[in-house]
């Protein structure tokens, strides 16, 4: 039976309460693996500034990978949990475990973690304290993302350990959510299935399977935290995990992910210095989840893209059975792919052979197809995509034009990507292929030597319109190095004070799409006396064209805009919702 708009928008309002009731905002919280820090705009550049400070601090990063990829078996984990403010650690206990490498979650504000400088400071704040530990610490995998609250700013430091040096390598990684879809139930065997899915996938790409650990990281208000445990318990039961008691956050916000550890008997496929030219580049489905999640709750919220998306696109009925197709996807553990992979790995000190192994893989998640420029980066090639196969093009087409989503390739627990010689690509094709639900295709090539290149088809415009991550995209340049804006010829900044009917109406999520589709930066945000303040940058011309889309956004009721320009200050990366 046909829902109508009205019924539709109503049961999303009801969830959208009963997650605010726990102190999770869905209207301007991202969703699964867009919930993470900005990785180009933020993360990276912070990283740069951060690295400096390194030598001095006796602390490593280890190279860009998906996991931490120790040497040895028999993993032991401490867990330490701190504030993101005034981090401290016992220092003594960390020394005497001699970690190997550490395994860091941060959890901030996102009020925090908007900027390169703010995000830098959190992280050099942290490093300081770790810098007392007695010894040099790699950290081998960091995972970051952002929260609705501000109390709700964490540090989880997972020490790791392992022994056995020569008899297998120990792979580790963490990735945590705080929710994937906003029309199920809090603590659903579905979001926590995805959750830890989405931390296992990074291991799985690696082919690493066996002996599953998980030191999990969950949290909620009340009875909610039990019956998240319990999901959590039957899912790593269901895996044939072990699941391991260690601290968790404590906080009463809503957070579900894991610290996992897989052994791996072989060869991990890091051979990025034997991809050549010739090689394939194989996915194993198509991806873009996010811009189908996020493209479903922007319509719940803004009554005029809905009626647009049904005009243009199709009706939110089909759109509903694509979203549970992609849910349905990303609750399955890509396992089968991972025995794939490790049947294609050379034993333990045995070399690389071309006709015999997997060169390389990547997991497709947060970044999208960003995945391929950072794998042509590590491997110093040229290489050409050409197709970018996403679960529904038109809905990611009308994600990014409306600005509901920056990239609307990005994923969770999505599609793994493998590099393989041309003589090995039809048997792996085949293997794939006999995974239900897989769709295993080749999407591009190796063209060459090169300098990080990346080569993509010219319709890659319709699903990423930030044209700042578009230069990203496709130059060839270190990724950590950033890339800065190039200087437009008339740049200024406003203050704009906004009165009316402009709060509870979705009036800010509009004021963002207008925003970012004008290349503009700065946030909005709700003040106590029912206006809205917003601070905009950009090209003067653009930020004129912004101010008058506020006189008409029909779903508020702009009584007055107080305007005072200033000059351009070069404070923002983003246009975010405060």
């Amino acid at each position: 039976m046909k829902v109508s708009k009205e019924e539709r928008m109503s049961r999303f309002l009801k969830h959208v309460s009963k997650y605010a009731s726990i102190g999770v905002n869905l209207t301007s919280l991202a969703l699964g693996c867009s919930v993470k820090v900005d990785l180009y705009n933020v993360l990276y550049p912070a990283l740069s500034i951060v690295k400096r400070e390194l030598g001095e601090l006796h602390i490593k990063i280890a190279p860009r990978e998906d996991v931490a990829v120790l040497r040895g078996s028999e993993l032991d984990l401490m867990r330490v949990i701190t504030s993101v403010d005034s981090p401290k650690l016992p220092i003594n206990t960390i020394s005497d475990f001699n970690p190997d490498a550490l395994i860091l979650l941060v959890e901030s504000f996102q009020g925090n973690a908007s900027d390169p400088d703010s995000f830098a400071n959190i992280m050099i704040r942290l490093f300081k304290e770790l810098a007392k530990v007695n010894k040099e610490l790699v950290i081998g995998k960091g995972h970051s993302i952002v929260s609705t609250q501000p109390n709700a700013s964490i540090h989880v430091l997972d020490f790791i350990k392992v022994k056995n040096k020569d008899d297998a390598y120990t792979l580790v990684n963490n990735d945590t959510i705080q929710v994937i879809d906003p029309m199920d139930e809090i603590a659903s065997r579905r979001q926590v299935s995805v959750a830890l899915n989405n931390a296992l996938n990074d291991l799985f790409s690696k082919g690493a399977f066996k002996d599953l650990e998980f030191y999990p990281v969950y949290d909620a208000p009340g009875e909610y935290k039990h019956g998240l445990f319990n999901e959590v318990k039957a899912y790593v039961n269901e895996l044939g995990g072990r699941l391991h008691d260690v601290e968790q956050p404590n906080l009463g916000y809503l957070l579900i992910g894991s610290t996992v550890a897989s052994r791996l008997d072989r060869e991990p496929p890091m051979f990025y210095n034997e991809v050549k030219e010739g090689f394939k580049i194989i996915v194993t489905r198509p991806f873009g989840e996010l811009s189908i999640i996020g493209t479903y709750v922007a319509l719940h919220v803004d009554e005029e893209l809905y009626d647009k998306f049904e005009r243009e696109v199709m009706t939110v009925d089909e759109l509903e059975e694509i979203k549970e197709y992609a849910l349905n996807q990303m609750a399955k553990p890509n396992i089968d792919v991972a025995k794939v992979i490790y049947n294609h790995l050379p034993e333990l000190g045995r070399r690389f052979n071309d006709d015999e192994h997997v060169a390389a893989t990547i997991d497709i998640s947060g970044p999208g197809i960003f995945v391929f420029k950072e794998l042509a980066e590590t491997a110093n090639v040229k290489i050409r995509l050409s197709n970018i196969p996403l679960i529904s093009p038109e809905v990611a087409e009308f994600a990014a034009s409306n600005y509901i989503i920056s990239d609307a390739t990005a994923g969770t627990n999505g599609a793994v990507a493998l590099v393989v010689s041309s003589g090995l690509v039809d048997d792996v094709l085949d293997e794939l292929g006999k995974i239900p639900g897989l769709k295993p295709m080749v999407i591009g090539e190796v063209v060459g030597r090169g300098e990080g290149t990346l080569i993509v088809p010219d319709y890659v415009t319709r699903y990423i319109k930030d044209k700042v991550m578009l230069t990203k995209l496709t130059i060839a340049s270190n990724i950590l190095q950033g890339v800065s804006r190039q200087a437009a010829l008339r740049l200024a900044r406003a203050e704009i004070m906004v009165t009316g009917k402009v709060q509870g109406v979705g009036f800010r999520p509009l004021v963002r799409r207008n925003a970012k589709s004008l290349g503009l930066t700065g946030f909005a945000r709700n003040n106590e006396d029912g206006s809205v303040l917003i601070i905009v940058e950009g090209e003067e011309g653009n930020i004129k064209a912004f101010i008058e889309s506020l006189r008409n956004i029909n779903i508020a009721e702009v009584r007055e805009l107080n305007i005072k320009w200033s000059s351009y200050k070069g404070e923002f990366q983003d246009f975010t919702i405060e």
